[in-house]
């Protein structure tokens, strides 16, 4: 984070909260092919209800929301009607992945005190494309979910307004690493967790689940209680420690003559697979890591989103100046 983002965090007067709540995240097709649970909407409400309430608890008055068909927030705003304010943004589109866009991109402009965001990775990674300098507090309601927390919706309220109120917020929220793809040499996206490399040719249902399709993985965050493709970087580093690092593993071809390790890690919800890994290394910010595969596409965050033919050249390359995430306990320690 450089110093003119910091002073835009600081220098703003922040009294509003934003929120971001997918009505589809938690749905897709990892419920037929894994054992990954669906994330009702009815849920999502009830969250966002706790929500309002600590964010009451702490002072904030008005609360800025993304639409959907569904009216997540409705029950929360009948609740607690006359004691917060919300207000409703307005998008070309609901329930889409541009309504996402279109409400961070606001939200960004407002400058608000933060913004919650109820989703996956693959929602988190959306918003936070356009959530540069508003920092985030990023909720689970997805399918693997490495990046947002699993956090109650009250004490997400009770943290998500405390910080807002803060004068010197530099020092309660953290620059997050992220994974930048490169084609053709030109930037195309982002990835909060880990992008992956696949042979299947194209983006179809986006989800990606089965091993076998899988080329290489390059992974900028690990957790020890993390599922997914990043859960096997962790047992090969065993260590969540990836301060300005990233682990690149390739699945197919050795980078050496050592014989394949065998490991076993859960890449989606109930379902646990022995993987064979040709080779595996920590690459710094300066690297720009090149895809081996010739055709196939892009998985950024386990959602296949980019496609790539044998003319095509695509890079990997670690950024350091990913979104800016809320220290939850630090604040609560207030």
């Amino acid at each position: 984070m450089n110093q003119n983002q910091l002073d835009n965090i600081v220098s703003e007067s922040h009294s509003s909260v934003g929120i971001i709540a997918n009505p589809n995240s938690g749905k897709d097709i990892r419920r037929l092919v894994a054992s990954a649970s669906v994330v009702s909407n009815q849920t999502k409400a009830n969250e966002i209800v706790k929500l309002y309430s600590g964010l009451i608890s702490e002072g904030i008055q008005k609360v800025i929301v993304m639409p959907d068909f569904s009216d997540i927030t409705r029950k929360a705003r009948e609740k607690f009607e006359g004691q917060i304010q919300t207000e409703i943004l307005k998008t070309s589109v609901l329930d889409h992945e541009e309504t996402t866009v279109q409400s961070a991109i606001e939200m960004e402009k407002r400058k608000l005190g933060c913004v919650v965001i109820f989703g996956g990775d693959g929602t988190c990674r959306l918003a936070t494309r356009f959530l540069k300098n508003t920092p985030i507090l990023p909720v689970s309601t997805g399918t693997n979910n490495l990046f947002p927390m699993q956090i109650e919706g009250t004490i997400a309220g009770i943290a998500a307004g405390r910080f807002s109120k803060l004068n010197d917020k530099k020092d309660f929220c953290f620059t997050e690493q992220i994974l930048d793809v490169f084609l053709n040499d030109k930037y195309c996206d982002s990835a909060l967790v880990d992008v992956v490399s696949s042979d299947i040719p194209y983006v179809g249902s986006k989800a990606i689940w089965d091993i076998k399709n899988i080329h290489e993985i390059f992974i900028s965050k690990l957790r020890s209680t993390g599922i997914g493709f990043s859960s096997i970087g962790f047992r090969l580093h065993n260590s969540e420690d990836l301060n300005n690092q990233g682990v690149y593993i390739n699945l197919q071809k050795s980078l050496t003559n050592k014989k394949p390790t065998k490991i076993t890690a859960p890449i989606a919800p109930g379902k646990i697979e022995e993987i064979s890994v040709s080779a595996w290394k920590l690459f710094n910010l300066s690297d720009s890591n090149a895809v081996e595969l010739k055709k196939g596409t892009i998985a950024l965050d386990g959602e296949r989103s980019i496609e790539f033919g044998p003319s095509d050249r695509v890079s990997v390359k670690l950024n350091s100046e990913g979104p800016k995430s809320l220290l939850v306990e630090k604040i609560l320690s207030i």
